[in-house]
């Protein structure tokens, strides 16, 4: 179909801005871990593959989803050989980019995560415990009963970390004991390197931050005001959110639930001078928000040339005295430019309307 023909048009997986020679192959894992953790998933399926069978399957899926088309998705893929699925076309929504792998790919992939995955590490455990429990070469000794009941504790395990019901955090996960005490380890106890911090953090902001110009027209201003910022928003307990605040500086926000259904929210942001840093150290390794990043810092440097005009105006005294004032203000020439970088960002962000307009003919 004419969807397939646009994967060639995406760009190499490990190419600009994650070049092969550029970035070793555990920053690689690092980002992917940083795009799991945000818009990635990890199950446990029970599936009776015949009917009349007396014990489940158990699967392990690993899978990730975005907006079409994501290089992030595509990166996910080449890197654990699965396959882009065909893009979703709902009406009036984007299409979205979709891989999911199973069996024995997803149980390779858990393992090359889990050292740097901080929201989901429980979750891979817990695929790598079936894995364990499970048999994999034909000849090896059926599970037995007990192997069974211990597949399906894992299950609902993983059912409750991902609805939020888990007795907390230090809870013991039903798991063996070589992985029971994974889950508390640090970055630094796992001995991340500072490029794969950045890695990882590169694809926490990919999945579930944003890039943004911020526009506000302020009373009493000539022009409207223009700033940088980036930002990324999580349910709460949120280690990647936490983990940028140590990394850059920035407060975190907490957010309470509108719905009781809902999960408290923890958001990072920083803005403006305060932004650069943290744009400059993970551009290297965006994929999905490369461009909006390179607008964003080519309007901080477009701000540091300072304001080139010139205003004046009267300014009467107490005593009704006019007195003439100037200040230093952006020229007409400086505003079009704020202004360019602010609609390109905004169009970065809006895409294609909707899923109509943006599938391939046969699609739509």
């Amino acid at each position: 179909m004419l969807w397939k023909l646009l994967l060639h048009a995406v760009d190499d997986p490990l190419s600009s801005p994650l070049r092969r020679d550029r970035v070793q192959r555990g920053e690689v894992f690092a980002y992917l871990a940083g795009i799991v953790d945000g818009d990635g998933y990890l199950k446990v399926t029970r599936n009776y593959r015949t009917p009349g069978t007396v014990h489940p399957y158990y699967a392990s899926v690993v899978g990730v989803q975005q907006l079409w088309p994501s290089e992030a998705v595509s990166l996910f893929a080449a890197t654990f050989g699965g396959t882009m699925m065909e893009p979703q076309a709902a009406p009036r929504r984007r299409l979205m980019a979709r891989c999911e792998i199973r069996g024995g790919k997803a149980e390779t992939a858990t393992r090359r995560l889990l050292p740097f995955l901080l929201l989901k590490k429980g979750q891979a455990i817990l695929v790598l415990e079936i894995a364990r429990l499970r048999p994999h070469r034909r000849g090896r000794a059926r599970p037995t009963e007990t192997a069974y009941d211990d597949m399906e504790r894992v299950r609902q395990a993983m059912l409750s970390l991902h609805d939020g019901s888990w007795p907390s955090v230090d809870a013991r996960l039903p798991v063996a004991s070589c992985l029971s005490r994974y889950h508390e380890l640090s970055p630094d106890e796992l001995g991340w390197s500072r490029e794969q911090l950045f890695a990882y953090l590169a694809g926490i902001i990919d999945s579930d931050g944003s890039l943004r110009v911020e526009k506000r027209r302020v009373k009493g201003m000539l022009a409207p005001q223009y700033r940088i910022n980036i930002r990324c928003a999580q349910v709460t307990p949120s280690p990647a959110v936490e983990l940028l605040a140590k990394t850059f500086g920035g407060r975190l926000a907490f957010k309470k639930p509108a719905r009781p259904q809902h999960r408290e929210l923890v958001s990072w942001s920083l803005h403006d001078k305060g932004a650069v840093p943290a744009i400059k150290a993970l551009l290297p390794y965006f994929r999905v928000k490369h461009l909006e990043a390179y607008h964003l810092l080519e309007l901080r440097g477009l701000k540091a040339h300072g304001k080139q005009g010139l205003t004046e105006w009267e300014h009467r005294t107490r005593w009704q005295r006019p007195i003439r004032m100037r200040k230093r203000c952006y020229t007409p020439d400086q505003v079009a430019e704020f202004e360019r970088i602010h609609r390109a960002v905004q169009a970065l962000h809006s895409g294609p309307p909707s899923a109509s307009a943006a599938a391939p003919p046969g699609l739509a």
